[in-house]
């Protein structure tokens, strides 16, 4: 199975403002007000809930408010760096953050044979990127505004300026990781995949 072979279905998992608040740390108050401002997307069917990437989004928010970044700025910051968020959630954390429906071994199964391209094209697909150049690992915040790197070296930082403070995107997946309360994603085996393992 080829990257260009990928057809995935999935359910993107829905967490209620409350568990929200526990995996962002954005308060629920807060999360009206966003909401209100137009800073997260409206609700739907008259019930709150949000998506991995808008746990994302949050939760790299209220870090970058707490470095002295604007609310438009982190906003437009955090809708970029999000996709790679939730990337880096699924590719280390796969066993918290990615369930498959059925049954075990036709499961594990399945996630082998999407693991065979060795390019993570399922995963891109989950956090809707379109490659890995999408996905940084740090967010350097200097003079109230956030730069999003790929990777630190000597020169990531401009020499005149002091940062303000360093954001691990990857530290920010494994927490978001770690506070859910289910996975992120559940992959739908296509049915031909089910009766070919049977």
């Amino acid at each position: 199975m080829s990257s260009a072979q990928i057809s995935l279905r999935s359910r993107e998992g829905q967490f209620t403002p409350s568990e929200t608040a526990a995996i962002t740390g954005t308060p629920l108050h807060l999360q009206r007000l966003w909401r209100a401002q137009g800073l997260l997307r409206a609700r739907q069917g008259g019930r709150a809930s949000f998506t991995p990437r808008e746990l994302a989004e949050m939760r790299l928010m209220m870090r970058m408010r707490g470095l002295g970044v604007s609310l438009p700025a982190s906003r437009r910051a955090a809708v970029e760096a999000a996709p790679g968020v939730v990337f880096a959630a699924l590719s280390e954390y796969q066993r918290r953050t990615l369930a498959v429906e059925g049954a075990g071994d036709e499961a594990a199964a399945y996630i082998r044979a999407l693991e065979q391209t060795g390019d993570h094209a399922h995963l891109l697909i989950l956090a809707e990127l379109e490659s890995m150049s999408q996905v940084y690992r740090h967010a350097v915040i200097e003079n109230g505004e956030c730069r999003l790197l790929h990777a630190l070296s000597e020169d990531a930082a401009d020499e005149t300026v002091e940062a303000a403070g360093l954001i691990n995107l990857w530290a920010v997946a494994a927490a978001i990781a770690h506070a859910t309360p289910r996975p992120l994603f559940t992959l739908v085996p296509p049915k031909r995949w089910t009766m070919k393992c049977s």
